[in-house]
């Protein structure tokens, strides 16, 4: 999957600078000793960076990188997701827990549509909770090409607050019912990967760790910011930046409550995102592009030396843009791309120059797959044949093997905005 860096680094600055993962979006205050600092309408281009900020020794941090340890949880969790991508279709089965349906549906509420009332392909798990309850097990019992109507009744603590405790009217069409079989099976992994068992086994465990690996140097590099990040000191925040931030903010925000087809406000007030909390953040912004700032000027680095140049090109490149115009079209502001850059300029410089203890290529693989054999599994009524379609002769086994949707979180308002394919 592409790398998406540029989508993913603000959002990143926000949990690196004290944001915690999962916390509402009031929850964000900045320390009390810097919540007094004044606002000042000194630039950063006229005053210089020791004007708004001071930073601790960068040189010499002590950091330990995690070893990297591969898991039967990990690796379960692996198969899981390419069994749940390459089902088996089972188009004369009725419907039951854990089947898969994809459907196009149409939904209204006093004869009008509503936010995510209709959709076109839709896999939707039976007992996943992904819909209300009283939608899924109408489904049950059904079968592909079917065609029915039901009526939903939306509990009054549903998240939307718009149809909480209100009757929608289904129109549904099932265009495909399949199932995940519960384990990789010989039949399964040679027509979907074109691999034996023991051959796919042995690339999900090489990716998985590589996965893990990527995972340890992230959070070495989160480690790193902290270190510096948090003894820091905020003088005096620049009022354009401020306002630069903050506009970042409101402007993301609006346009992911566009793509739901909700106001500005409806949405702040549906998953709890409060103005003060955009100020907050963007606080957070500017202490970092300050601190990230000062470090490279320390090292006299600036936006048109070639190394802050090759960066930038790195991160555009891995984001999969060709250019930072490309970039921006697709809706990346310049001074997203203008923070990414100095914030892993920062961090390298400061990981070049840690002690660091410890190393994530030295892997300790709990998962060995010893005695591995490439035998059918033996508990279930369907197999996958070379057409993908149903068979008798080996089974799949019913078991709750999805992975949860994420939350929209105040995080992934900024992650979202920059998704787009």
């Amino acid at each position: 999957m592409k790398k998406r860096i540029l989508a993913t680094a603000c959002a990143a600055i926000l949990c690196l600078c004290g944001c915690a993962a999962g916390s509402g979006a009031g929850d964000a205050a900045l320390p009390a000793d810097e919540s007094t600092v004044p606002f000042v309408e000194e630039t950063l281009e006229d005053s210089g960076i020791d004007r708004f900020v001071s930073i601790p020794e960068y040189k010499g941090i002590e950091l330990a990188k995690e070893a990297v340890t591969v898991t039967d949880a990990d690796l379960k969790e692996a198969y899981d997701v390419d069994l749940n991508q390459y089902r088996i279709d089972v188009p004369d089965m009725e419907i039951a827990d854990y089947f898969w349906v994809t459907m196009d549906y149409e939904g209204l509420i006093d004869g009008e549509s509503f936010a995510g009332s209709s959709a076109t392909n839709y896999d939707l798990k039976i007992g996943q909770g992904t819909f209300p309850e009283s939608f899924e097990s109408q489904l049950i019992g059904h079968k592909q090409g079917d065609n029915l109507t039901i009526d939903v009744e939306f509990p009054e603590d549903y998240d939307n607050r718009d149809i909480a405790g209100k009757t929608a009217t289904y129109d549904i069409t099932i265009t495909r019912v399949s199932v995940a079989l519960g384990e990789p099976t010989p039949d399964w992994t040679r027509m979907y990967f074109g691999q034996s068992v023991d051959e796919y086994k042995a690339a999900k465990l090489e990716e998985v760790t590589a996965e893990l690996a990527a995972g340890a140097d992230t959070k070495l590099r989160t480690d790193a910011w902290f270190a510096v990040f948090d003894q820091s000191e905020v003088r005096a925040y620049p009022e354009d930046m401020i306002e630069t931030w903050t506009k970042y903010s409101q402007d993301s925000y609006a346009r992911y409550a566009e793509k739901l087809g909700m106001e500005y406000e409806d949405f702040l007030a549906e998953y709890g995102v409060t103005e003060a909390a955009i100020s907050e953040n963007a606080k957070r912004y500017v202490k970092s592009y300050l601190v990230a700032t000062a470090i490279m000027e320390n090292e006299g680095i600036d936006e048109d030396d070639q190394i802050y140049r090759t960066k930038k090109n790195e991160l555009l490149s891995s984001s999969g843009y060709a250019s930072e115009d490309a970039a921006v079209a697709n809706g990346i502001s310049s001074e997203n791309i203008d923070m990414t850059v100095r914030y892993y300029l920062a961090c390298d410089i400061i990981l070049d120059n840690a002690k660091i203890q410890g190393d994530a290529s030295a892997e300790s693989v709990e998962e060995t797959q010893e005695g591995n054999q490439e035998e059918p599994q033996a508990e279930s009524t369907v197999t996958v044949s070379e057409t993908g379609e149903e068979d008798t002769q080996e089974e799949y086994t019913q078991e709750e093997n999805y992975t949860e949707d994420e939350e929209i979180t105040e995080e992934e308002t900024y992650n979202e905005d920059y998704d787009e394919e």
